[in-house]
């Protein structure tokens, strides 16, 4: 049975790839299926159900898929990604009604791919179970895409190096990749999955259509060859559907771009079925299909991702320089027996159709601009991303953005692309041998794909050197990198050298055991780290033991031959010892949402009872989920964040002067940046000057309008008309109602806040962070002890600040335990004390000199919170607001509490306030 096992996968080898591309897809599933499981709740239902709907289906991850989700519905609801319809500049364009407001901006008609795959995710889905929202299908959307990330790179690597085990094993790499499996997994329904996928299946055609090169159709002017009128037609219709999506105006768009998808994925399917047919009866692909496919990708590219073009200008590079290499080798006629030197003529016609067939679409369908973007933003690349450091007149959030930071060293970079600097450098060293072949039956050299990982590496690092975020985009070379070192070392002990297999092999054969030894109780997690989709689960399983018995039959049959034996449990040994520690370092794997239903309930009562113009004032990084769920404007948002309301917003926090925060919000609730922007009166009379301009609106926002009158025209000598021009904006007689929201993680983020709110402008642009003001909360815990004594005990960098309260005596100690003693180190000064009882609130300052302020919050159950504030922040609208509820403010009233199961701090922790402008401000 097992002999006829072997021979039938022998004879059939198609089955075999098969059966492992259903593998690399069902792991990839299940690794970023994990995070249904809702582990982080460590089988708290309480915790499951807040993270979940009525259904028992998580939310989405992060913060930026509820941007995409609200665009989703609004596309299923209306047609377009907008709320609304709205004329700018004669024409109508779907309106975002809620980014960014007011006044909020303009969309355009061809929705993202994100959407439409969502939508069809939830038509098929919705149609099977009607309890199916949007949500639940945008949370699965990722994980589905990423079923297909394994395919290339096994396909690149073992078109590299003849092998299978090398496939797997960078194909695993790249799957389990943590920076990547985190911005893919299911939950986290935003773009990244577009970044890697259209540039590794564009690789992957190009290097099919380099190997096929012999193999031509249409350059032979064979145009009765079947493979030429497919290109013929694919290439036909993709530039009539481009005309028309160029011509299409409105809602036609809509179903244009979803038409240019299904055709553009039908052809490229159809052309992988074509080829795979060819494949399988052993004969050679004409390489203008590949050619073509890799022309079809490209021109969908940009409606994937801003960034395609880094994709188009590495392989356009990497075939210029190919070109160059192979017209140097042809004129060393004694190197051909050792070089692998190609069809320079039939090269230079691959070149020609992909870069020209990719350029012409691309004008076709986008305009000439997309056409010489490709030029145009290498040029402006540096400029790009400079913006995450750049200094203006403005202070700039991407500086305190953890994912835009630069990274520190090497270590950090190759961490976030590969998983570790061990893999990162088994990948460059399998880059540098990829300059040798070890296909054939001797040692030749073949230029080609060292050439593109090159290229492809140097540029990726170089990104992400100017931005941790941009580490992600250099996994799949170092994956590819190291499936070419397993695989390489796989044809090594293939030639059979007797050095090779007992110098090699049984080495690798030990390692592979000690790996397995070591995670032997992590392997039942690795082969079923999820059962939430069991189809999947299992079928992994029943793949994974069909090629268990395949390979058992493959060894058992060369038992007579121990070389062959040798050979290929070493080969297998040396696979799973590279893949399960990359596997084992993602599983388990869990990440809490952030929306949960606290939060949805209060955003829910803002829908319910908030008039439709009404504004969110809140910090930025929550802004896309309040706009989905409330459906309301906000302030600003992940895709506004750098902008000037980053000051203003914070000043509103930060302040301790209640007239400037009402101000400052009824400011931005109304008019937007209109007194602040470029080209506004006060920019205008200031030339331009952000420092000045800050100072007068600081000087007139808190105040009456006619004082704001009198300030602008005595003080600073604008005319009349200048005056309410500025007023109409900071002084609005119709203002628009506005809901400042606070949350627990708030106080852990104080330090970014309200360095904005306190921002110095006199300081040189480009001064340090590091060096600007800001606050800090320090959190803690509160006892209520009996006979009127409270104590308090708070974590400050490893020391344990005590306070005792009574009615007679406030003394503060610095504890530190030491070799398990606890120890007193000092004390400190507490300048000003907050109590807030059950009973009410308690103010008391205590020492003039005191470097810290504490805030402590007693429940009516004797248990609370504290924590220690620097003294910029004692008074300020924020901890007035989040920890005393709003004690000593009189325009801003606490209206709805829930509870916030995100962070550690007051329960109920969602907060949401009504801001009272009066009408005082208008006198």
């Amino acid at each position: 049975m097992l002999e006829k096992i072997n021979n039938f996968f022998k004879e059939k080898s198609w089955v075999k790839i098969l059966l492992i591309l259903l593998m690399l897809m069902f792991i990839s599933f299940q690794l970023r299926a994990q995070t249904a499981d809702m582990k982080f709740a460590k089988d708290n239902e309480f915790l499951k159900d807040m993270f979940s709907d009525e259904n028992g289906r998580m939310y989405l991850l992060a913060l930026d898929p509820y941007y995409y989700l609200r665009l989703s519905e609004n596309l299923y609801n209306n047609g377009h990604c907008g709320e609304t319809i709205k004329i700018i500049n004669g024409k109508e364009m779907p309106y975002d009604l809620y980014q960014y407001a007011p006044p909020g901006h303009p969309l355009p008609w061809e929705p993202p791919v994100i959407c439409l795959a969502t939508l069809t995710l939830y038509k098929i889905w919705h149609s099977i179970d009607t309890t199916v929202t949007i949500m639940n299908a945008a949370f699965w959307v990722p994980a589905i895409l990423s079923m297909l990330l394994g395919i290339p790179i096994y396909f690149i690597v073992r078109r590299v190096t003849n092998s299978n085990i090398g496939g797997i094993a960078g194909a695993i790499a790249l799957i389990s990749a943590p920076g990547l499996l985190y911005k893919t997994c299911a939950g986290f329904a935003d773009t990244p999955i577009f970044e890697v996928l259209p540039i590794l299946f564009i690789v992957w055609f190009i290097l099919e259509a380099i190997h096929n090169q012999e193999k031509t159709a249409l350059f032979k002017k064979d145009l009765r060859n079947p493979i030429s009128l497919f290109i013929i037609i694919a290439l036909i219709t993709e530039l009539i559907i481009g005309v028309y999506l160029n011509i299409a105006s409105g809602e036609s768009v809509v179903i244009a771009s979803a038409l240019f998808y299904a055709i553009s994925l039908a052809f490229i399917l159809m052309g992988l079925i074509i080829a795979g047919i060819k494949k399988m009866k052993n004969e050679n692909v004409e390489f203008e299909l590949f050619a073509l496919l890799a022309v079809i990708l490209t021109a969908v590219a940009p409606k994937m991702w801003g960034a395609w073009w880094y994709g188009f200008d590495i392989i356009t590079a990497f075939l210029v320089i190919y070109i160059i290499a192979l017209a140097l080798l042809k004129s060393q006629v004694k190197l051909k027996e050792f070089v692998d030197i190609g069809n320079l003529k039939n090269v230079i016609c691959l070149s020609a159709l992909y870069i020209i067939g990719s350029l012409v679409l691309l004008t076709v369908i986008y305009g000439v601009n997309m056409a010489i973007s490709p030029i145009t933003s290498p040029l402006g690349y540096k400029q790009i991303l400079s913006t995450y450091s750049q200094t203006t007149g403005w202070p700039n959030v991407y500086t305190t953005v953890g994912e835009l930071a630069k990274p520190n060293s090497w270590r950090e970079i190759f961490t976030n692309a590969i998983g570790s600097k061990t893999i990162a450098i088994a990948g460059i060293f399998g880059i540098i041998l990829s300059f040798i072949s070890l296909r054939y039956k001797k040692v030749k050299f073949d230029v080609k794909y060292a050439i593109l990982l090159t290229i492809w590496l140097s540029v990726t690092l170089y990104a992400a050197t100017k931005g941790i975020r941009f580490a992600a985009l250099a996994t799949p070379p170092l994956a590819i990198g190291l499936g070419i070192l397993i695989g390489q070392l796989d044809r090594l002990l293939k030639m059979k050298n007797d050095i090779a297999v007992f110098g090699l092999g049984i080495p690798a054969g030990i390692f592979g055991l000690i790996i397995l030894s070591k995670y032997s109780t992590k392997i039942s997690e690795i082969l079923l780290p999820t059962t939430y989709v069991p189809a999947i689960a299992y079928g992994f399983l029943i793949v994974l033991a069909i090629l268990i018995v395949y390979k058992i039959s493959d060894i058992i049959s060369s038992i007579n031959d121990k070389k062959e034996v040798i050979i290929k449990l070493s080969s297998i040994l040396l696979c799973i010892g590279v893949v399960i520690p990359p596997l084992s370092a993602v599983i388990p794997f869990s990440t809490a949402p952030t929306f949960n239903d606290g939060w949805k309930e209060g955003l829910d009562w803002i829908k319910a009872s908030a008039p439709n113009n009404s504004v969110i004032t809140c910090w930025w990084d929550n802004g896309h989920i309040y706009t989905y769920e409330a459906r309301r404007m906000v302030t600003f948002d992940g895709g506004s964040q750098n902008t000037p309301r980053a000051y203003w917003v914070g000043r509103a926090f930060a302040t301790s002067n209640e007239n400037l925060s009402i101000g400052i919000i009824r400011m931005l609730a109304t008019s937007g940046d209109e007194a602040f922007k470029e080209g506004s009166v006060l920019m205008n009379y200031t030339n331009n000057n952000v420092s000045k301009t800050v100072e007068i609106l600081n000087e007139i926002l808190p105040v009456s309008r006619s004082k704001a009158y009198e300030i602008l025209t005595k003080k600073y000598g604008l005319s009349d008309e200048e005056a309410k021009l500025v007023l109409n904006a900071t002084h609005p007689e119709h203002p628009n109602p506005d809901y400042l929201i606070t949350y627990n993680r708030m106080t852990d983020i104080a330090p970014v806040w309200s360095m904005f709110g306190f921002w110095n402008f006199s300081l040189p642009p480009n001064t340090p962070n590091e060096k600007r003001e800001k606050g800090v909360f320090y959190k803690g815990t509160s006892y209520y002890l009996g006979n009127g004594t409270i104590l308090t005990n708070v974590n400050v960098y490893g020391y344990n600040y005590v306070t005792l309260i009574n009615n007679t005596n406030i003394s503060t100690a610095i504890v530190q335990k030491v070799n398990g003693q606890t120890k007193i180190v000092g004390v400190f000064k507490i300048h000003k004390l907050y109590v807030k009882t059950p009973l009410g609130v308690r103010e008391v300052v205590l020492n003039e000199d005191g470097q810290l302020s504490e805030f402590v919050r007693l429940e009516a159950n004797g248990r609370g919170y504290a924590w220690l504030a620097t003294r910029n922040l004692e008074d300020s609208v924020y901890a007035k607001l989040h920890f005393l509820d709003g004690y000593g403010l009189k325009h801003i009233k606490l209206v709805k509490a829930t509870i916030d199961p995100t962070n550690f701090g007051v329960q109920p922790g969602f907060k949401i306030y009504k801001v009272d402008y009066g009408t005082d401000y208008l006198n």
